[in-house]
């Protein structure tokens, strides 16, 4: 017994002064050169076929500088009711090695503050009828700026956004479109 915690100790301090230097990964799915998106499930209310982004002279602008305001304009179809009022959640993941060498997407923690973002006056986009969308979004993400600051520059992120419904009556808040982006921020 007291040689196995000897050897963690020893291995605690080891660690300690010879810190791990984790491995760059490369960016996966293409994501040095364009965004990489796709729909978390086939049977969501919401599919968004196209994402660009665009920078305040509408000129594509990749990779994305979150400390700036862009245009994203999405290519999107509603297939079912209009939605007047929703809340979006927010997951963030960054591509990078682990303790077995291996890349994957590890968790970035937010706190809490990417939790129930009102979709509507966030993106200005309501309301979203159904049937075909394209929708032009104007972002500033200047009010995110403690989690931006968090996040290292020329890696690749993988944001989770998830919407639900809100509409008036809607007490169910039933997700209605689930969309992974992968991206790379400078």
């Amino acid at each position: 017994m007291l040689s196995v915690l000897f050897l963690l100790l020893v291995g605690a301090f080891t660690i300690g002064a010879n810190p791990v230097n984790f491995a760059d990964c490369p960016f996966p799915n293409g994501t040095d050169k364009a965004i990489h998106s796709y729909m978390c499930s086939d049977n969501e209310q919401f599919s968004i076929t196209d994402i660009q982004t665009l920078d305040s002279n509408q000129k594509p602008y990749y990779p994305i500088d979150p400390r700036h305001p862009f245009i994203l304009n999405l290519t999107t179809y509603n297939h079912g009711e209009q939605i007047d009022d929703n809340k979006v959640k927010v997951k963030i993941n960054q591509y990078k090695s682990g303790w077995t060498g291996g890349c994957s997407w590890k968790s970035i923690p937010t706190f809490g503050l990417l939790d129930d973002i009102d979709g509507c006056d966030f993106a200005h986009n309501c309301p979203l009828e159904s049937g075909p969308l394209f929708l032009i979004l104007p972002l500033d993400l200047s009010q995110f700026s403690v989690i931006i600051e968090l996040l290292a520059a020329h890696k690749p992120y993988e944001l989770e956004i998830r919407m639900f419904n809100h509409n008036p009556g809607n007490t169910k808040h039933e997700e209605i479109a689930c969309v992974m982006a992968q991206l790379e921020l400078s």
